[in-house]
């Protein structure tokens, strides 16, 4: 990583240590995380102490909290809560429907979820110009969502949503990494997850919370035969065949986790995000690493886009295809081939 991107990493820790009433030393490589009595609570490198506050710090936007829900609508979304739970909704799926909900209670004021108008919820979705469409389509499935469970109970005579206007989401292009720029990280990254990460990434395509919370005994076969057993979205189960070098590279050290976090557990996805984020030149994400290996993957496998989606645990092939590029060759070698000689 560059010296402005370590100096950039080390203020934004100030500040967050500064909201939890701890100060920052730095003395060469080493940083040191002092209370408020004076006393060192944590002392080591940048990777280890940003890991240590980012467990403990929680980011808060301005204006109401996520969770703050009308009275009216708080019991019956619990109860939604307690219908997904009983559904197997992976935790992050339910505070998704919930952080959406709370927001509609919120944007409609006085309004009663047993009482609100399909008018109503239409006027919320049209005044909000500055939502991409992937946005606003979500927060619609919440909705949508919410109120189906509210007409099987029958707590209401209609459901409002039922016909809310369709959204259309634009067609998004891959972007994948360029393998010049995965070298340049591998190549000057001094931290060996951070590598690891890159890898996981650009070779296993694994999302950033699979490669968080990513366990060493999720490593299966032998020699010439590895693979990853990955539960990802929604839950869903995959197998990523994986070469020698780098199950082994799994498989080393004696953590439960290959990403643990100091405090207990595996470090989070936005951490990891955030620390592949920086060893990437540009403007590179984790995002775009996993885009790189359904590139990859697709071309390797003669065009089956069901192989790729399997890799890649995707319940749509037409998801599959927006991580998929096409090269330029391939896509002029094929309209070439329609002139008529």
């Amino acid at each position: 990583m560059s010296a402005a991107g370590v100096n950039n990493r080390v203020r934004n820790l100030r500040v967050r240590a500064r909201r939890l009433d701890f100060r920052v030393t730095k003395r060469g490589s080493t940083l040191t995380l002092i209370d408020r009595e004076g006393r060192p609570v944590v002392s080591g490198s940048l990777d280890l102490v940003d890991a240590w506050v980012e467990a403990r710090f929680v980011g808060r936007r301005p204006g109401p909290r996520p969770f703050d829900i009308p009275e009216p609508w708080r019991p019956w979304i619990d109860l939604l809560v307690s219908e997904l739970r009983a559904a197997k909704r992976s935790p992050g799926t339910i505070e998704l429907r919930v952080k959406r909900l709370a927001a509609v209670a919120r944007g409609i004021p006085g309004s009663d979820p047993l009482t609100v108008t399909r008018g109503e919820l239409v006027n919320y979705l049209g005044e909000h110009p500055e939502w991409t469409p992937e946005y606003a389509h979500s927060v619609r499935t919440s909705i949508r969502v919410f109120f189906a469970l509210l007409d099987d109970l029958q707590a209401r005579p209609n459901n409002p949503a039922r016909r809310l206007p369709r959204i259309m989401i634009q067609r998004g292009l891959p972007r994948p990494c360029p393998d010049n720029a995965i070298r340049a990280a591998l190549n000057e990254v001094s931290d060996e997850r951070v590598e690891l990460a890159i890898r996981l990434g650009a070779e296993a395509g694994l999302r950033r919370m699979e490669i968080a919370g990513l366990r060493r005994d999720a490593v299966e076969g032998a020699a010439g035969d590895f693979r990853i057993r990955v539960r990802g979205k929604g839950g869903h189960e995959r197998i990523v065949p994986i070469n020698d070098d780098l199950a082994a590279r799994l498989c080393e050290g004696e953590s439960v986790y290959v990403f643990p976090s100091p405090t207990g557990g595996h470090i989070t996805p936005r951490h990891l995000g955030k620390l592949v984020r920086d060893a990437l030149p540009g403007q590179w994400t984790s995002h775009s690493l996993r885009h790189r290996y359904a590139t990859t993957t697709y071309r390797a496998s003669d065009g089956d886009l069901r192989v790729v989606q399997e890799l890649l645990g995707h319940v749509s092939p037409a998801t599959t295809a927006i991580y998929t590029k096409i090269t330029d060759e391939s896509m002029r070698r094929a309209s070439l081939a329609a002139a008529v000689n």
